[in-house]
């Protein structure tokens, strides 16, 4: 009997300890679960960029630039392009709520001919999760 009672009491406090509300976080634990509900935002000066008319075999480049108007750091992941002909730079560095950041994008105009529509798409840990910028532009053999 003695030992059921014992067997009973150390259940009970189990139960209690794994029932009771974790009011003690740590500052790492506080951190963690405030990144989880808070994010960074882009804010893009523009998503769009024409590049007009450009010779054919030109490289051109432009930057977008955004403004991070979320809570959080945002952190870019990767970059994707729809081709190889359109490669982007960017920092690898967190932008920091209200810290601008930047986009570069080249283009290699090599091989193309007439309309061009490429896209960048943007993977990072925003409220956006994938984000699309876009160039456009008209390749023209002769200007």
């Amino acid at each position: 009997m003695k030992h059921l009672i014992y067997i009973v009491a150390a259940m009970l406090m189990v139960a209690a300890c794994t029932s009771a509300p974790q009011g003690n976080q740590t500052a790492e634990q506080q951190q963690s679960t405030d990144s989880i509900v808070k994010k960074g935002s882009f804010k893009f000066d523009t998503t769009v960029f024409n590049f007009g008319n450009i010779l054919e075999g030109e490289q051109v480049s432009t930057e977008f630039s955004y403004l991070n108007t979320g809570k959080a750091d945002i952190i870019i992941s990767k970059i994707e392009t729809s081709c190889g002909c359109t490669v982007p730079e960017y920092d690898k560095d967190p932008v920091k709520p209200g810290n601008r950041g930047s986009i570069r994008v080249r283009f290699d105009s090599n091989g193309k001919s007439g309309t061009q529509y490429k896209t960048i798409r943007i993977f990072s840990n925003s409220e956006e999760d994938i984000f699309e910028l876009v160039i456009t532009g008209e390749v023209k053999h002769e200007l």
